[in-house]
């Protein structure tokens, strides 16, 4: 057995601590050097909070430079998961103080951050009455805190609710499609109307700022080690809307029911106006959404959340007749003087007698006569005389069956029946060749929008341009800049000068006219040309609808105005029609519009 001397001994013991030290210095360089940056963030993460700093969203203004929606002070409440231990248990407590129901954490928790110091918003815009609550038991409720931010300010009843849309936040659904786009769990997102078509412009850049806690939660400061990022704004928007027409357009239509009204600018396919009715509260979405609230919503028969100018698909019925007669003319098929059988109130086509709406009929009449009395009997014959071919080719000519392609999500097309659809529904050639009769007249299987009427009565106003709709006038940038909007030209009707002026007369004739079906659209001050529609509905009532524009001779509005279950064109929907224009024009028209007089073929027709 080896034995070691007392020196050996002490070189062993010097070694071993040597060794020692050496390690203890070695793990303190890592600490304090290699991982220094790793264990202050952790540190920090112990004493600093993150406080998420919404930007201010873009301002929403009329064309006149009315301010419409805006930014209002709320209060939003956020929970720091590190500092509650029991989070189900605490959510429990804070529901039963504050009387409102929350989300379980595993809901509120999926999808965020995986920082376990981040503030999660569990509430947002709650009123001052529950902040006070909430501040009497902070010291029961660590983890628990409140912060001012801002919440969207919409007009009151609901007011340009289908056209502004509204926020809230953002799904699930929707953040795994647009993370990449740089939202976050928690962000306000548009969802609506122009909220949701110009979201890009309007949310700004989020900012954050840091401050100092106590391990209870109480703020001591700015954390001077790290700088704050400031949110930048986002854009403001100058609308082309014009928002006392707008207001009068929204009573008007809300008092008759249910329906839609859209004005447009002739000149430039700006939309002066969109009104859906009934309409919707968008201030509802801006903080604590009941569940039963949005079933209220959801369920309505009335369907409150549909934008009945591009959602709502209706025949157009006499409406349309416009189109059947311009067909006739520029195909050559009839003249302004073409004579059909006589209108006696109904006519035999095939096996079937299709009526009049005027029982006693009108006689035997012109084109020009029969548009302005909205003749059935005459536009049955016409229909047939052009053929579905024509007819329809005309039609989607003229862009009806496609988008318009307006700033709003969720547009519809419509339907404008062809030979192929018609062998597709029923089978190639098994459908009868009567079916155009009907279309004729803008009944059958013919579905548009209130916007596409609007939009082609804006052309024929304007000479045959198909302007593009659109709602954005202006956009000013935080950085002063200022961008305009430009009119955009999707086509040009397919119809001569001569078959538009003659259209404009027989137009104005229908609502100037002894025997006009829309006199009750005449202005004093304005030349109105317009006509009436009254549109079958196998779901109960008549639709009423007035299409128009005015000045007849130098137009600067077009309307379409569709209200359902109400009866007739010329007795509810035409009214609004003047009404909308009067309120217009009031100190639009330097001077009353003076009686225009256009020769055709030796007549005057207005």
């Amino acid at each position: 057995m080896a034995f070691y001397s007392k020196e050996e001994r002490s070189k062993i013991a010097v070694g071993f601590f040597s060794l020692l030290v050496a390690a203890v210095i070695m793990r303190l360089f890592y600490l304090q050097v290699i991982s220094h940056a790793a264990y202050t963030q952790v540190a920090e993460e112990n004493y600093i909070r993150v406080v998420p700093r919404e930007a201010p969203r873009g301002l929403l203004y009329d064309r006149n430079g009315k301010l419409l929606v805006s930014n209002r002070p709320s209060y939003s409440i956020y929970f720091i998961p590190y500092q509650i231990r029991n989070p189900e248990e605490a959510f429990r407590d804070l529901s039963l103080r504050l009387s409102l129901p929350l989300a379980t954490p595993s809901q509120l928790l999926r999808g965020r951050s995986k920082s376990k110091y981040q503030p999660i918003r569990l509430l947002r815009d709650v009123h001052f009455k529950t902040i006070c609550v909430l501040e009497e038991n902070s010291l029961d409720l660590p983890g628990i805190i409140y912060q001012v931010e801002r919440a969207r300010k919409y007009p009151p009843r609901g007011r340009g609710s289908h056209l502004l849309g509204y926020v809230a936040e953002i799904s699930e659904a929707e953040l795994t499609r647009f993370s990449r786009l740089g939202y976050r769990s928690g962000d306000l997102m548009g969802k609506k109307g122009v909220e949701r078509q110009y979201d890009y412009l309007l949310r700004g850049q989020p900012g954050v700022s840091y401050l100092k806690v106590t391990a209870q939660g109480r703020i001591l400061g700015p954390a001077g080690s790290r700088e704050p990022v400031f949110p930048k704004p986002g854009a403001d928007i100058k609308l082309t809307v014009d928002w006392e027409l707008q207001s009068v357009a929204e009573s008007l239509i809300a008092s008759r029911g249910s329906g839609a009204a859209v004005a447009v600018d002739p000149k430039s396919g700006e939309i002066l106006a969109l009104v859906s009715q009934p309409n919707f509260d968008p201030n509802l979405f801006t903080g604590v959404l009941l569940d039963t609230v949005w079933q209220r919503l959801a369920s309505d028969s009335l369907h409150p959340l549909l934008n009945r100018c591009l959602q709502g698909t209706y025949p157009p019925g006499s409406t349309f007749k416009i189109l059947t007669a311009a067909a006739g003319l520029e195909s050559g098929r009839v003249t302004t003087r073409t004579l059909f059988r006589t209108c006696r109130g109904g006519l035999a086509f095939g096996n079937r007698v299709f009526k009049c709406w005027r029982p006693q009929g009108h006689g035997q009449l012109t084109l020009m006569d029969a548009i302005a009395q909205s003749c059935d009997i005459y536009f049955y014959q016409l229909g047939e005389e052009i053929g579905l071919d024509l007819w329809s080719g005309y039609a989607r000519r003229c862009l009806f069956g496609q988008l318009t392609g307006i700033d709003l999500p969720s547009e519809l097309s419509g339907i404008i029946p062809s030979r192929a659809y018609f062998d597709e529904e029923y089978g190639e050639g098994k459908w009868p060749s009567t079916l155009i009769v009907n279309l004729a007249i803008g009944q059958g299987e013919i579905l548009v929008t209130p916007l596409q009427m609007a939009v082609f009565f804006a052309a024929i106003a304007n000479g045959g341009e198909i302007l593009k709709p659109h709602l954005i006038r202006e956009i000013k940038y935080p950085d002063g800049r200022l961008v305009g909007a430009q009119a955009e030209l999707l086509g040009r009707l397919p119809f001569s000068p001569n078959t538009l002026n003659l259209i404009k007369a027989a137009l104005v004739k229908a609502v100037n006219g002894e025997r006009g079906t829309g006199r009750a659209a005449i202005l004093a001050s304005a030349t109105v040309a317009g006509k009436t529609g009254t549109a079958q509905n196998p779901h109960g009532e008549d639709h009423a609808w007035f299409c128009c524009f005015a000045p007849a001779e130098d137009p600067r509005i077009a309307i379409a105005i569709v209200v359902e279950n109400a009866g007739h064109g010329g007795s509810v929907a035409a009214p609004v029609a003047r009404e909308m224009m009067a309120t217009y024009f009031g100190g639009r028209l330097p001077l009353p519009a003076q009686e225009g007089v256009l020769m055709i073929e030796g007549e005057n027709f207005w």
